[in-house]
């Protein structure tokens, strides 16, 4: 049982309950208070994600994982390129660039030029020596010379400056100039020669390991056989090539008369007065 208050004689346990409800009823009154500007209060904005980390670049292999090669599998191929078009039904396709330089590499023919030429002049003598010295000027040289004929050979590159100035020399009876195209010979000499070089040195090597004398006299024998078409081969090869370089002409002189022919006057019917003359006659 309480004691009670002394003035008021109300019990003291009534009056610390009536203090713990109104404790009670303004704790729940600022808890609804508070709720309720909880509810009025606009919601706060949602948090932005966070940016993703920027990317690094690689970093270069060190020496030691490169020599030991690659950590990750090789990248995929490239794709290969477009295919081209293919060329219409009846058109010629283009040439390859291979034909095209083979084309363009073609050699330039080989061509051996001659003259014969026949003139009528006054002095063959002199005429002669101004035809040698005609080919020393044009950095040629004398072939040959007789008493009405001569050859001489010029370079190629001036044949034609050799002809012009041959025409001033008298008068022309007959000219003959040829132009002979020999790049087909030179060029299978050329394969020939070849040829001849690897079959001659094969036979050297054999004859180096021949073991049996019959054997290496066959050997010798063929050998002296392919050495001797190699020199001739060679020997026409050499020819073309100066044939082809140096232009060949050969000049005939024929002399031309310096007699007056007189007019003959009329003839009589009897031989001995012919030969006395009608002047003879008249001033008888």
């Amino acid at each position: 049982m309480y004691p009670s208050d002394p003035t008021t004689g109300v019990a003291i346990e009534s009056a610390s309950s009536d203090e713990d409800s109104g404790a009670d009823r303004s704790v729940s009154t600022s808890s609804s208070y508070a709720l309720e500007l909880a509810k009025a209060a606009p919601p706060a904005p949602a948090a932005a994600p966070a940016p993703a980390p920027p990317r690094r670049a690689p970093s270069p292999p060190s020496p030691q994982s490169a020599a030991a090669g690659p950590a990750s599998p090789p990248a995929s191929p490239a794709p290969p390129p477009p295919a081209a078009p293919a060329a219409p039904s009846g058109a010629t396709p283009p040439p390859s660039p291979q034909a095209t330089a083979a084309t363009n590499a073609a050699p330039a023919p080989l061509l051996v030029y001659t003259a014969q030429i026949a003139m009528a002049v006054f002095e063959v003598g002199a005429s002669l020596g101004k035809v040698e010295e005609l080919a020393r000027e044009l950095g040629g040289f004398l072939a040959r010379r007789d008493d009405r004929t001569i050859t001489i050979r010029v370079p190629a590159a001036r044949f034609d400056e050799a002809l012009k100035r041959l025409d001033g020399l008298g008068d022309i009876l007959q000219r003959n100039v040829v132009a002979e195209d020999v790049t087909e010979e030179f060029l299978d000499l050329g394969i020939r020669i070849r040829n001849a070089r690897a079959v001659r040195d094969r036979l050297e090597k054999l004859l180096e390991k021949a073991a049996k004398v019959e054997e290496s006299i066959q050997l010798e024998r063929e050998l002296a056989r392919v050495s001797s078409e190699l020199e001739r081969l060679e020997g026409r090869l050499k020819y073309l090539r100066d044939r082809v370089a140096f232009s060949t002409l050969t000049v005939s002189f024929q002399p031309r008369s310096t007699e007056t022919i007189t007019p003959s006057g009329p003839r009589l019917p009897i031989d001995w007065l012919n030969e006395l003359g009608l002047s003879r006659l008249l001033n008888l």
